[in-house]
Parts: structure tokens; C-alpha cells; sequence
């Protein structure tokens, strides 16, 4: 049978356990976790280690701290990775890092994002050069089940999927702010304000996955000349809201660069 491990129950690894018992029941699912008061908390149907026992042809699934991780492969026994399908989620720590401390060039690295938590993720996935095929398919077949999973090869990448994907959620969510606030203000419940705001969003999210639809065309389609939607899009461009937008995600990325250092 088909093991996958995922070694850390934070918030990530428990979604991405919690995707493969549901997603994957032919899969046998380990999750490691140190902490004892943690691992009493987890889901039942897993097994649970406190530390990690490679085994051949594991499928590695690293939700761990980035500053975690060096005490992790130290702990290791020296090659115990060799044959082992290595998917960090581990935010800055680059492929030969993982690679070297392993002793493995099957690693891979994997960017989700929070919306994971409802099956709805948009992770980036970028192997190493050394990955083979079958093995990228494996890896993306595990991180499908909390939702999208896009593969890049130039690892360089990940720094702006960290700022559209990874951080995404968390822009957009300051946005959604505003129609929330101004519904509200104009005298609907705060849950009404919210729920007019997120069908908004889900509904608007849909329709940019029909074919030919892009973000420009669909603003286009809606604005009528001298009409209410025409009104507001002018004004965004007056405030420059595109720019600031460019700007905050510019900016993402550039930390996640100097995180990585």
C-alpha cells in the first residue's frame, strides 16, 4: 500500500492529512508529530508517530517551521531519504538546501494557501530537476486533494506565486473588506453584508473560468457606457487602485525573497 507521510500537525499538515483521508482512502496516511498534547488532538483515522521511521518509497510531505527543519534531517539516520519522494511546504528553503541535507534529489517544493482548508487551494508545485515524472505525478495527485495544484519548473517562481497565491487569499480579503463595510453601512446586517460580498466573489471567481473570459474582458462586458459599473471602474483607475494592488504584491514578493534569503 501507498504510504504518505506528513510530518507536523500545525494548521497546514492537519488540512492536508484531513484531504488525504478523505481524498485518498486507498493511501495509508502517517502523521508525525512531537508534541504529545498535539497528537492526542488528532484525527483519529491516521496513525500517529511522534517521530518520523523512514521507509522506501515514502511519499514525504514536510508542513514543518522552516526553522524546524535542520533539527528534523539532522535527526535522520544517514541515508534514510534516499528513496524517498520529498514535498516541502516550507516557505523560503530552496531545492538544493532540502536536497543536501536529505541526501535525496527526489524533493519537490509546494506553495498552498489557506483556502486548502475547504478544498479550494491554489498550490504552485515546483520539482527538482531530479524528479521523474512519475513522481511529480505523485506528488500533485497527493497535494490535489485541498484543491488546484499548477506545476512550474523554474523554481523562481515560487517567489511571486508566493505573493499571488500564497498571500492572495489574505489581499483579497482586505478588499472584500470594503464591500462588507460599505454594504453594512448602507443598512444590511453585517451577515448579509458578508454574504452578499463572498457570493460576489465565489460567483465572480467562477465566471472567470468559462472559456475566453478574462479579468478585462468580463469589467469590460459589465461596463455600461455612462452606466453604474462604467462609474466605479473609473473611478478605481482615478484612485489607482490596479497600481496600489501591483505594488502590495510586488512588495510580497520581494519578502519572500529576502526570507529566503
Amino acid at each position: 500500500m501507498e504510504r504518505i507521510v506528513v510530518v507536523g500537525a500545525g494548521h497546514m499538515g492537519s488540512v492536508i492529512v484531513r484531504g488525504l483521508l478523505d481524498g485518498m482512502p486507498q493511501v495509508e496516511v502517517v502523521i508525525v508529530e512531537p508534541s504529545a498534547e498535539r497528537r492526542a488532538s488528532l484525527d483519529g483515522r491516521a496513525e500517529v508517530a511522534a517521530a518520523y521511521e523512514p521507509r522506501p518509497d515514502d511519499l514525504l510531505v514536510l508542513a514543518i517551521p522552516p526553522q524546524a527543519f535542520d533539527s528534523f534531517a539532522d535527526g535522520l539516520p544517514r541515508g534514510a531519504c534516499a528513496q524517498t519522494t520529498v514535498v516541502s511546504i516550507m516557505a523560503g528553503v530552496r531545492l538544493d538546501t532540502l536536497s543536501s541535507a536529505l541526501g535525496t534529489g527526489t524533493v519537490l517544493r509546494a506553495m498552498p494557501n489557506l483556502a486548502s482548508r475547504v478544498g479550494q487551494s491554489m498550490t504552485v508545485l515546483c520539482p527538482g530537476d531530479a524528479v521523474p515524472a512519475a513522481g511529480v505525478d505523485r506528488a500533485k495527485g497527493a497535494l490535489s486533494v485541498i484543491g488546484k495544484v499548477l506545476v512550474v519548473r523554474d523554481q523562481s517562481l515560487l517567489d511571486p506565486a508566493t505573493a499571488v497565491a500564497g498571500s492572495g487569499p489574505a489581499l483579497v480579503a482586505y478588499l472584500a473588506q470594503s464591500f462588507t463595510d460599505f454594504a453594512h453601512a448602507s443598512g444590511f446586517t453585517a451577515e448579509d453584508a458578508l454574504l452578499l460580498t463572498s457570493q460576489v466573489l465565489r460567483g465572480t471567481a467562477d465566471v472567470l473560468t468559462e472559456p475566453g473570459t478574462t479579468p478585462q474582458t468580463l469589467y469590460r462586458q459589465a461596463s455600461t457606457p455612462n452606466g453604474t459599473t462604467a462609474e466605479g471602474i473609473a473611478t478605481l483607475r482615478e484612485h489607482r487602485v490596479r497600481e496600489s494592488v501591483g505594488a502590495a504584491l510586488e512588495a510580497t514578493m520581494e519578502r519572500a525573497r529576502e526570507l529566503a534569503g
